[in-house]
C-alpha cells in the first residue's frame, strides 16, 4: 500500500503545483489585459445633446435635399415630355409637308404628261416651284411657332421652379 500513496501523493502534489502557477498567471493576465483595454469613460450629457442635435439637423437637411432632388426631377420629366410632344409635332408637319410635295410632284408629272408644247412645260414648271416654295416658307413659319411654342411650354416648369426658389430666398 505504501507503494501506491507515493505515486497518489507525487501526482497530487503536482496538480497542486500547476493549479498554484495558473492562479498566479491569472492575475498578471488580468493586468497585461488592463493595459491594453480602452478606460471606461462617460461621455458628458451636453456632447451626448450636441451630436443628437446635429444627427437631427443632418436629417433634416438630407430629407430637405431628397425631396428638392425629387421635385427637380419631376419638373426635368415634365419639361423632357413637353419638349418630346413639341418634337412630335413638329415631325408630324415635316411628314405632312413631304406628302404635299409628294402630291404636288405627281400632279406636276400628270400635267406635264398632258402638254403639247415646250412653252407649257415651262409655264407648269415656273408654277410649280413658286408655290413649292411659298408652301416652304409657310412649313417653316409653322415649323418655327411649334418650336418657339414647345420651347415655350418645356420650359415652363422650370421657371415656374426657379420662381419659388426665389420667392423662398427673399423670403428667408
Amino acid at each position: 500500500m505504501a507503494s501506491t500513496e507515493k505515486p497518489a501523493r507525487a501526482a497530487k502534489s503536482a496538480a497542486d503545483a500547476a493549479t498554484k502557477t495558473a492562479t498566479a498567471q491569472k492575475p498578471a493576465a488580468k493586468d497585461a489585459m488592463a493595459a491594453f483595454s480602452f478606460p471606461n469613460f462617460e461621455i458628458p450629457e451636453i456632447m451626448r445633446s450636441f451630436t443628437e442635435q446635429g444627427l437631427n439637423q443632418t436629417r433634416e437637411a438630407y430629407a430637405r435635399m431628397k425631396s428638392a432632388a425629387e421635385e427637380a426631377t419631376d419638373i426635368l420629366e415634365d419639361s423632357l415630355e413637353t419638349a418630346r410632344e413639341g418634337m412630335r409635332e413638329v415631325q408630324f408637319k415635316a411628314l405632312d409637308m413631304a406628302k404635299a410635295n409628294a402630291d404636288a410632284s405627281f400632279e406636276l408629272m400628270r400635267q406635264l404628261l398632258g402638254t403639247t408644247s415646250v412653252a407649257d412645260a415651262v409655264q407648269l414648271q415656273t408654277a410649280f416651284a413658286r408655290e413649292r416654295f411659298e408652301a416652304l416658307v409657310d412649313y417653316s413659319k409653322d415649323v418655327q411657332a411649334t418650336v418657339t411654342k414647345a420651347g415655350t411650354e418645356a420650359a415652363k416648369p422650370a421657371q415656374a421652379m426657379m420662381e419659388k426658389a426665389m420667392a423662398a430666398a427673399k423670403a428667408a
